[in-house]
């Protein structure tokens, strides 16, 4: 058993890395649960589109006075959208370098906690489709849960590459 298996979802260990887990078509990401402020339903927020975006950038919402850009996890990863599901995402509102953005996921898991050790470098041969960044720079790790594989995001790396500059 590799030190990657023992990776769990829960740990009452304090050194345990605190994750954000959520879905993004059938693939399963993470980010540090302290990058997040807040998580809430997508649909009640309309997003405006913004001329000249980057093509990840769905457009930018208005939450308490605040305009958001919204970052469309599903159109970064060349996810397939299905209409169905539409009606459950989530935007994970995320606090990146002093700079506020929603990102557009399908589905929140929930935390997860996972021992540093079981973290590994993302594979340095697989890149993105654009070939705008890679794959190194939007991933900061890997890492098993229970049979999953979690994609860590890289969220300075992931933001730059969106415009937010």
């Amino acid at each position: 058993m590799t030190t990657a298996d023992h990776s769990t979802f829960h740990s009452d260990s304090d050194e345990a890395l605190k994750l954000a887990g959520f879905y993004v078509g059938t693939g399963l990401y993470g980010i540090e649960i302290m990058r997040i402020k807040e998580v809430i339903q997508a649909r009640p927020y309309p997003v405006r589109p913004v001329p000249h975006a980057p093509d990840i950038v769905e457009g930018v919402i208005a939450l308490r006075g605040v305009v958001i850009p919204v970052v469309d996890l599903r159109r970064r990863f060349g996810t397939t959208i299905d209409p169905e599901l539409e009606r459950l995402n989530k935007l994970i509102i995320v606090s990146v370098s002093g700079r506020i953005a929603g990102l557009k996921v399908d589905r929140v898991l929930g935390e997860l906690r996972v021992a540093p050790t079981a973290v590994r470098p993302a594979p340095s041969m697989l890149r993105p489709a654009s070939h705008t960044m890679a794959t190194e720079d939007m991933f900061s790790g890997v890492c098993r849960v229970g049979d999953d594989m979690v994609f860590l995001l890289n969220l300075e790396a992931l933001l730059m590459a969106s415009g937010g500059k």
